[in-house]
């Protein structure tokens, strides 16, 4: 596929997601809109914002499909489909045994797409079908649920994905893979909407459409561009938070369930010292003194830029 269409999808993918993010804030129905519990004023905001992913990443499937371009076939189908999955829990709620583990299956349509081949840098290559399904359930499944797991505050889902792309996406492109550079180009073009309107102040939330949506994408853009070892680096604060929650809430439990992490007052985020609040990468930043919701921004996304800068710098050796 030749760079004007790869520009063709991307300036496709990024109106789609424009108009569809847009109209998404204008909704006003009581049950699509959520508090913003970090707002020192009581605002309610659409909660369904991640559509605008999943609309724009069907674009993407048809595009890439017409284009005959089969990574990114595979991976907007494993996308939308795990963003679908988000949406329902949206709007209907879903078991959290369901909502956590569901997304193994579409996982599997990367093995096939890829013919069982990967390449991880600085480890090798890998061609067996088994190993490489494992891979891609592993990836997929674990970043929707991590980037879930970390969608608190506004804005970090979206910029923090930018940046382990672009970095995961020209650490690949460095390492001889060029198809990865427009992949990138059209990931970005697809999500930078949904960062402008979930920016602080957010006038919508990503919901877990979003956040499943989005987190699946980071899997399947580690398996199927050969980013898994840049990938993984630059995703490390996603997996700390989520392997903490896990650990301090002993098991996969549904939010609604166990307490609060953190506590609110007039704008100020504290830690819950509650016995049988879990710990979160957001309560450990605010452990030892209270912040805004901006302050806790700031510091988790200096967190994603330096494990993106390590994951560049980590794979060096695979470039040169």
């Amino acid at each position: 596929m030749n760079a004007l269409n790869y520009l063709l999808m991307a300036a496709v993918s990024f109106m789609v997601s424009l108009i569809t993010v847009y109209l998404v804030s204008r909704i006003r129905s009581p049950s699509l809109l959520g508090l913003d519990v970090h707002k020192p004023y009581r605002v309610y905001v659409p909660r369904i914002g991640g559509v605008s992913v999943i609309t724009s990443m069907v674009t993407v499937a048809v595009l890439s499909y017409l284009f005959n371009d089969l990574r990114l076939f595979a991976l907007s189908l494993v996308t939308v489909t795990v963003g679908l999955i988000g949406l329902i829990d949206d709007l209907r709620g879903l078991p959290v045994g369901v909502r956590v583990f569901i997304p193994l299956i579409p996982a599997l349509i990367i093995p096939f797409i890829t013919h069982y081949y990967v390449y991880i840098l600085l480890i090798g290559h890998v061609h067996n079908f088994f190993v490489v399904a494992a891979l891609s359930m592993l990836a997929v499944t674990v970043m929707a649920n991590a980037v879930n797991m970390l969608d608190v505050v506004n804005g970090v889902v979206p910029s923090s994905t930018l940046i382990i792309i672009v970095i995961s996406g020209l650490v690949s492109y460095l390492a001889g893979f060029t198809f990865a550079l427009p992949a990138t180009l059209v990931i970005v073009a697809s999500l930078l909407p949904l960062l402008a309107f979930n920016w602080y102040p957010a006038r919508v939330f990503n919901g877990n459409s979003g956040s499943y949506a989005i987190g699946a994408l980071i899997g399947a853009f580690m398996v199927l561009y050969n980013a898994g070892t840049q990938g993984v680096i630059a995703s490390l604060p996603y997996i700390i938070n989520g392997f903490i929650i896990v650990i301090s809430a002993r098991g996969f439990k549904p939010k609604e369930t166990l307490l609060r992490p953190t506590i609110v007052n007039d704008g100020i985020i504290h830690a819950n010292r509650a016995r049988g609040s879990p710990y979160t990468l957001v309560k450990l930043l605010v452990m030892r003194r209270p912040k805004t919701e901006r302050e806790v921004i700031r510091d988790l996304l200096l967190m994603f830029v330096a494990s993106g800068v390590a994951a560049f710098l980590i794979s060096l050796p695979a470039i040169y």
